[in-house]
């Protein structure tokens, strides 16, 4: 994603694109538009950059410097993949399991590890 329209892609900027796309997606939702791939997979593929990019972008305004350790990605990755496809599903007929979206999580988290690694300044 970097080199997007020349521009490298910073956390701000994927908190920002994540939000959009989440926000347009469920927009789509309302107006009954419908894509399988998407109603499947690209809520949970923006799900961790939203989930950790949203607290880390307001801890930043007084740690500029902040940004979640690769350990602590791979545990949300870990925690929402449990909850989401494994516990919530166990007990609500609504959910189910889905060993895709567990990739799908994965894929997230690498693209919102990778956007923190490349800001640098790990702490």
């Amino acid at each position: 994603m970097d080199g997007l329209l020349g521009r490298r892609l910073t956390p701000p900027r994927l908190l920002a694109g994540s939000v959009i796309l989440f926000g347009l997606h469920q927009a789509a939702i309302a107006g009954d538009w419908s894509h399988p791939w998407a109603d499947s997979y690209l809520d949970t593929f923006l799900f961790l950059p939203v989930a950790l990019g949203l607290p880390a972008w307001v801890i930043r305004f007084w740690q500029p410097a902040f940004r979640w350790s690769p350990s602590f990605v791979l545990g949300a990755w870990i925690a929402a993949s449990i909850a989401f496809e494994a516990w919530i599903p166990s007990f609500d007929p609504r959910f189910t399991g889905d060993a895709w979206d567990v990739l799908s999580y994965a894929l997230g988290a690498w693209w919102f590890q990778r956007t923190e690694a490349r800001a640098g300044g790990l702490v």
